[in-house]
């Protein structure tokens, strides 16, 4: 084992128990500890914000999948990557806003509270809790096999004794330190990510000549590598495709919305969309490039997937080396926790509390979290025991479903006083089927486009028709999302 690497790395993973100690302690302060537990008493400051939010959208396709396909098939993969750069705009912005005002007035705790709320429909709950469960579980364990994949590089240990390892550090202390111990994890995760991704250009590039090497390198091995759409695919449409999927869509994805309903106050906000973008251009060109490097160095690595911590390890200082690795690695935790927590949500209060026990005290569904969260920590580590070949494939279909059926009964739900819960319910079933068709079966349906540009437009009609023909929202749900503070308050003394 390479101790020098591997010592950076045991000290990030031994931060991560104190901190969610810490978490543990503060949440206990919280009057209401469901709503500490999953949101952090919606006390949020800007970099805390900002970074929670960053290393949660920035994952394992983005440290490690995209450095893959990058290396196997080319400069489009970056482009791809790159369309992620106002994801964090978009979500706090389009998002956010309105978002956590409307939580803070209706004490909105979950992402699907938001449905149960807006559209008043049992099966717009389930169906919005379903979705999630499905896609998010298929999503984390994409990451535990990313995390397992940079440690195995560095140890040599068998990959699956790696898997138990990287997943029960994070199940542990995210089922016992809750949306604090993520949040506060996050953003110690984020900045060495951003330090990594700068420290990995300056010394990388340096260390193999630069721009120009690495292109007269890659163009003598494959001239494709550089041309569009080349072995990627990337021509116009998919370029479209990826910018709408990774910069508008992800808006929608829970556990990047929901921490639209943690920040502190408007200045918070106000601060975190400054500084997102260009803490997201380092996470994303930073690494996403790196696969064309590798593709000089390596040409002929059996694993792309493993071409970027190989690079990293071979050409770095053994601490440093470790330090920068631990940026992957980060953005696996980091995503994983904030799924973790999500998934428990919906399980105990949207699921278990909304159709099996109503009454469920605020102290035993917070109880029930942490259980629940390391439960789920389990079942995704079972699943991670047999990797997919490129990571990046597993984590577009999850996303891409999740778009698919979440975003128009999201952001219309938010705007749009007509929509109703028959549009919600069309959207969400319309939207998921077309995108599993257009993905795994007719491929012909997404019009040579990423089948979730399609499925969302499908989603978006289905929405829009009904709500001018089906029954309009009630008046309770009007009052709740677009009426005054006394408005919402008359409603809960009728």
């Amino acid at each position: 084992m390479r101790w020098d690497i591997a010592i950076p790395i045991l000290l990030m993973f031994a931060t991560m128990f104190p901190v969610a100690y810490l978490a543990v302690r503060r949440s206990r302060k919280q009057q209401n500890k469901t709503s500490g537990y999953y949101l952090g008493g919606r006390s949020l400051g800007p970099w805390v914000l900002i970074f929670t939010v960053l290393a949660s959208a920035a994952s394992a396709g983005t440290f490690i999948g995209t450095a893959g396909l990058t290396n196997a098939q080319g400069y489009g993969w970056v482009w791809g990557a790159v369309m992620q750069v106002p994801s964090a705009v978009i979500a706090l912005g389009l998002v956010g806003k309105k978002y956590a005002i409307v939580a803070r007035k209706l004490n909105l705790i979950t992402f699907t509270d938001f449905f149960k709320e807006r559209y008043e429909s049992r099966v717009v709950t389930f169906l919005t809790s379903i979705c999630m469960v499905i896609f998010l579980v298929a999503y984390m364990v994409a990451q535990f096999v990313g995390g397992a994949r940079v440690l195995e590089s560095i140890t040599g240990i068998n990959y699956f004794l790696l898997v138990v390892i990287f997943a029960g550090v994070v199940a542990l202390y995210t089922a016992f330190g809750g949306f604090l111990a993520a949040a506060f994890t996050d953003a110690a995760q984020g900045i060495i990510m951003f330090v990594g991704g700068v420290a990995l250009w300056i010394v990388v590039l340096t260390a193999v000549g630069g721009f120009a090497e690495i292109e007269t390198g890659t163009k003598a091995l494959d001239g494709d590598l550089y041309t569009l759409p080349g072995a990627s695919g990337f021509d116009l449409s998919m370029m479209i495709s990826y910018a709408v999927m990774f910069g508008l869509l992800l808006s929608c994805l829970p556990h990047v919305s929901v921490r639209a309903m943690s920040y502190r106050d408007s200045a918070a906000l106000h601060k975190a969309l400054i500084i997102g973008p260009t803490l997201m251009v380092v996470f994303t060109l930073g690494f996403g490039a790196m696969g064309l490097i590798g593709r000089v160095m390596y040409p002929d690595a059996e694993l792309a997937d493993m071409v970027l911590p190989t690079l990293i390890i071979d050409h770095l200082p053994g601490p440093l080396a470790g330090a920068v690795l631990a940026a992957p690695l980060a953005a696996v935790m980091s995503t994983v926790d904030s799924m973790i927590l999500v998934v428990s949500a919906t399980l105990v209060r949207d699921l278990y509390r909304g159709f099996v026990k109503p009454n469920l005290s605020d102290k035993a569904q917070s109880t029930a979290g942490t259980w629940t969260s390391l439960g789920i920590g389990i079942i995704v580590l079972v699943l991670a025991l047999r990797p997919p070949a490129f990571l990046q494939h597993i984590i577009n279909f999850a996303i891409g479903g999740l778009e698919a059926g979440l975003f128009v009964p999201l952001i219309l739900g938010l705007y749009w006083k007509r929509g109703n819960a028959l549009g919600a319910i069309l959207a969400l079933i319309g939207g998921m089927l077309y995108y599993l068709l257009a993905a795994s079966f007719f491929p012909v349906l997404a019009f040579g486009m990423m089948p979730v540009l399609m499925a969302t437009v499908c989603s978006l009609v289905l929405y829009v028709v009904a709500g001018f023909v089906g029954p309009r929202p009630s008046h309770r749900a009007i009052v709740k999302f677009w009426g005054t503070q006394k408005a919402i308050d008359d409603l809960r003394t009728v």
